[in-house]
């Protein structure tokens, strides 16, 4: 891979006698406008035959014609943004093989499918670098006159205005799109090239999309609704996991758990071989992620009460360092196995037609309620029996029936008649109660795993850092154990309100 750069651009519709306007303009801060060589591009598109890649708002291409060379571009669409804000990766490679790291990058959307060319497009470019002064850049302005080939037949031809960031947030260059659109121009959708060459097949909805659910609807669709919000976070978060980012590690074991959470809560209304088949890969998933994740977690919280300690903790830092390697190791291995497309292919399956019951086709309002009092009251039958003495085990146990009430609220609360404000507030009391008991558990294995490393060493530097990092997991043990009775009184409060004060 050459370079990962994050484009920001907007994107305006122009006709064939479109003129640019004379941009320099302290009031848009374009203080001067340098041309830049013109291009002559042609980009060949890959993707699956269903065009499941573009559908995403993803796109891979082969291009010649650029200033550094012919060059493979693979453009990914960053979670939370439209197609205005997208990451930009480039690989080298022959035009005929695409390059491993490319496919590896897009394995969650084109899963056991092999890609193929679906689109040939060649760009004349005309290009200017607006400035604001002092060798500050702006933004890039090219105007693309596109061409769609089928072969050397020409099958259309459109042309639009990008405004490229060099630096600014898109919202700073607004005004310079509005003084293009007073010169005939229209500010467009974000739409890769390619789907507007293609047209609406490949503008149709993604394989896995958000599903609206109405009070009024039946249950399942309550079920479908979650699996998928589950199969797309963890989707979305694959690629950057791949790179090596640690939160979107995070976030796709946070969607392998809240998709096992929700089978649970929603057991009355699946088919129980169904659910449990799907439960046990996402299990599997789960564990590999963890097992990455677990280590990072460890690795943090050690970092952050070590502090002024960490030049005398090598023997506990150096081979957790080791571990996650090993690890990460097998967790890439895992995610590039037939194993791990399948499960993808399962959950888009399940996203749109899970296996329900007859008690799914009661409506939302009637069915979902009393799910969520299930997780509520085996949280309670737990959580109001801890005392101060307890074990650690028994705030871990707690910490888990928490996190599970909190997911089904999370997972029915919006789909309720006024987007279930009362779950929903259930659900944060129920988030806080997981973090705090998150951070005793944090302490209580790093406090462990300092006493394993400690034991037997003869390096009094090693021991007395060891000794003291280990006193401060304490502390952090002690304060969650002390604030978890005000957490718990608060939550058993608005879990009281959910069936009316029952």
């Amino acid at each position: 891979m050459l370079a990962n750069l994050r484009e920001r651009e907007l994107k305006l519709a122009v006709n064939a006698t479109f003129i640019v306007p004379d941009l320099i303009d302290p009031a848009l801060g374009v203080l001067e406008l340098r041309d830049l060589p013109e291009l002559d591009l042609v980009s060949t598109y890959h993707d699956t035959p269903d065009l499941r890649l573009a559908r995403a708002g993803v796109t891979l291409r082969y291009r010649t014609g650029d200033q550094g060379g012919p060059v493979w571009t693979l453009k990914l669409r960053v979670a939370g943004s439209d197609a205005s804000v997208r990451d930009e990766l480039t690989f080298p490679g022959e035009p005929g093989a695409i390059p491993v790291a490319a496919l590896d990058l897009v394995t969650a959307l084109s899963r056991a499918c092999a890609l193929e060319p679906v689109a040939t497009l060649r760009t004349r470019r005309r290009r200017w670098l607006l400035c604001g002064g002092a060798e500050r850049e702006l933004a890039e302005l090219v105007d693309d006159e596109v061409t769609v080939l089928d072969g050397e037949e020409v099958r259309a031809r459109f042309r639009e205005l990008e405004l490229e960031s060099r630096g600014p947030d898109l919202d700073q260059l607004i005004p310079i799109a509005e003084r293009l659109q007073l010169a005939g121009a229209v500010l467009a959708e974000p739409v890769p090239k390619v789907v507007r060459a293609m047209g609406p097949r490949a503008a149709a909805p993604a394989d896995l999309a958000p599903v609206e659910v109405q009070p009024s609807d039946p249950a399942g669709r309550a079920v479908q609704a979650a699996i998928a919000a589950g199969a797309i976070r963890l989707t979305q978060n694959d690629p950057a996991t791949r790179l090596g980012e640690a939160e979107p590690l995070h976030q796709m074991r946070v969607a392998t758990r809240r998709m096992r959470s929700d089978l649970r809560t929603f057991a009355p209304l699946v088919d129980p071989a169904w659910a449990s088949g799907l439960a046990e890969e996402l299990g599997w998933l789960g564990g590999c992620l963890g097992a990455v994740r677990d280590l990072d977690v460890q690795i943090a919280q050690l970092e952050a009460l070590a502090d002024d300690l960490r030049p005398d903790l090598g023997p506990i830092f150096d081979p957790l360092g080791e571990q996650r390697e090993t690890a990460r190791s097998a967790l890439m291995r895992e995610l590039r196995s037939s194993r791990y497309t399948a499960l993808l292919d399962r959950l888009v399956n399940a996203s749109r037609v899970p296996s329900l019951t007859a008690a799914a086709e009661a409506p939302v309002e009637e069915a979902l309620p009393p799910l969520l009092h299930t997780a509520w009251r085996r949280l309670a039958r737990q959580a109001r029996t801890v005392t101060p003495d307890d074990p650690d085990e028994r705030y871990h146990a707690v910490r888990i029936l928490a996190k599970r009430a909190r997911y089904a609220a999370e997972a029915i609360g919006p789909v309720l008649a006024g987007g279930g404000k009362r779950e929903l507030l259930f659900g944060a009391g129920a988030a806080a109660l997981q973090d705090l008991l998150g951070s005793l558990q944090d302490a209580v294995i790093g406090a462990d795993l300092i006493h394993q490393h400690a034991a037997g060493s003869d390096d009094p530097r090693f021991s007395m850092a060891a000794g003291r990092l280990y006193e401060r997991e304490q502390l952090v043990r002690a304060r969650a154990r002390a604030g978890y009775l005000d957490l718990w009184r608060r939550l058993a409060r608005r879990g009281a309100r959910l069936s009316g004060g029952a």
